[in-house]
């Protein structure tokens, strides 16, 4: 018997039988790869997806059985997860392995199956140093909250927490002179009716099967999906890419895949690891450089009587306060872990805590970078041979310590007991930028405005590795919507 993955994949030696007649081949099917991949094979344009990990789930955990399973999920969890290394540079050593303290995932669909599901946009003082302006760039954020179905402030989906004790909850912030909003989420709102069923929390595996654009042969205006493959090396002569290197996850035999255009859409970080294995920063220097990740505080409320109901807070950045704080809740007493993704959909209205993670803007300093390893890694061929070493600046310390201030006066404002804080280390967040920065030129930086190399052109990034800087949004929203704008300038370059 066949499992559901041959329903909707393919396999690597049948896709290397067809390589000359593909249009695009993207490495990573989050939402970076599957969105540039659905708006491609809708132009007209064939697409294939290479994904390291297996086929586990078609739509993010939390819309299926398994999210109130907290014995399951961290068993789904670990089929695909794998460990990574983030070290500061006074610890890392090239001759010793450093230790794994931080997580990724290999699967198809990637983070977008496991992601905690907060949409808010960057701000316009956000981009101030990209190569790209607020108003240019919110054509996409509308573009991208749309097809993600998102709810709550810049769409007309109601938001998804919105009872008495929500508006209560944020009346309380505003009235202590804190402004506090409605938490924009990746979950679709609408009302099930007339033969409508909401899609839940979104995911690029549940937005790629319902596109209809899959298929299991290389064709024109299609997608073909190929996971448990991955990506070794593109080569180039210097002026363009040749061809990318692929092994099957269990498999020695090596192919060579040659398309019109290559995109890397693995997450910022293995992105940027795939051109430095690919030898890339012989072409600029910046590859491998200027690394950020969110500033990240953990603080733990107890409320002095229950709220009845769930709620799910926002509290917004400003240019002075380059940081922003969820809200959720109320519980038991807990606390986050990467399995609880998705914690704040099972409340217990009787509970006296509440969850606060703190994101800050992180410095994406020219030190902080990726750097490859000797050693075997945790994760799938040679995707766990890395390091990012990473060090907080003077502004990021600076920024952490008001966080960790301004925490209490939340407290405070919510006449509750700040019972416990935690600074995690870089890498923690989860929400990495940078390795392939982009610039308005070729000497500023690896890529243009629409992630194409500037050395290689027929090769472009579709994630956050491009990005110069981020705000202190989750990057979800701004990845999906920076690979509308990458995919347009993939159009663009091949229908020239």
């Amino acid at each position: 018997m066949k499992s559901l993955s041959s329903v909707v994949t393919s396999d690597l030696f049948s896709i290397a039988k067809a390589t000359t007649n593909i249009d695009v081949l993207i490495v990573g099917s989050g939402t970076a790869g599957v969105t540039s991949a659905i708006q491609l094979a809708n132009k007209g344009l064939s697409v294939v997806i290479l994904e390291a990990g297996p086929f586990v789930l078609p739509s993010h955990v939390g819309s299926t059985p398994f999210r109130s399973r907290s014995d399951l999920t961290p068993q789904i969890h670990n089929l695909v997860r794998y460990r990574t290394a983030w070290t500061d540079r006074a610890h890392f050593d090239e001759s010793v392995a450093p230790p794994l303290n931080s997580d990724a995932w290999s699967t198809v669909g990637g983070r977008t199956l496991f992601w905690g599901g907060c949409t808010p946009r960057f701000t316009e003082w956000d981009f101030s140093d990209w190569p790209v302006t607020y108003e240019e760039f919110e054509t996409y954020y509308q573009q991208a909250e749309d097809l993600m179905h998102v709810s709550g402030p810049n769409t007309s989906r109601p938001a998804f927490f919105r009872g008495e004790a929500q508006q209560g909850f944020l009346d309380r912030l505003n009235d202590a002179g804190i402004e506090a909003v409605h938490a924009s989420t990746g979950v679709d709102t609408q009302e099930p009716r007339n033969g409508y069923m909401p899609r839940g929390f979104d995911s690029s595996s549940d937005r790629l099967i319902r596109s209809g654009l899959l298929t299991r042969e290389v064709e024109r205006g299609r997608i073909v999906l190929v996971p448990d493959a991955i990506a070794e090396r593109v080569d180039h002569d210097g002026s363009n890419v040749t061809g990318l290197i692929v092994k099957g996850t269990d498999e020695e035999q090596r192919f060579r895949l040659v398309a019109r255009h290559y995109t890397f859409a693995g997450g910022a970080i293995q992105s940027t690891r795939l051109a430095l294995a690919s030898g890339l920063k012989d072409l600029h220097p910046a590859v491998g450089s200027h690394i950020a990740d969110h500033q990240f505080i953990q603080g733990l409320f107890k409320l002095r009587k229950p709220l009845k109901e769930p709620i799910y807070a926002f509290i917004p950045p400003t240019r002075e306060r380059p940081y922003h704080i969820q809200i959720q809740g109320p519980f038991a007493e807990t606390w986050y872990t990467p399995y609880h993704a998705t914690v704040w959909l099972d409340c217990d209205p009787d509970g006296l805590y509440l969850l606060a993670y703190c994101f800050g803007v992180g410095e994406a300093s020219e030190t902080n970078e990726v750097v490859l390893t000797k050693g075997k890694g945790d994760g799938p061929g040679e995707m766990g041979q890395y390091a990012v070493i990473a060090d907080r600046s003077d502004s990021d310390k600076r920024i952490l310590g008001e966080m960790d201030a301004f925490l209490p006066q939340v407290a405070e404002a919510l006449d509750a007991e700040l019972l416990r804080t935690q600074v995690n280390p870089l890498g923690a967040a989860l929400h990495e930028i940078g390795g392939l920065r982009m610039s308005e030129d070729p000497d500023g930086g690896v890529t243009n405005t629409f992630g194409q190399f500037w050395k290689l052109p027929n090769l472009s990034v579709a994630d956050a590795a491009a990005w110069p800087s981020q705000g202190s949004a989750n990057s979800y929203l701004t990845i999906t919507a920076w690979s509308l704008r990458h995919a347009e300038g993939v159009y663009a370059r091949l229908s020239a």
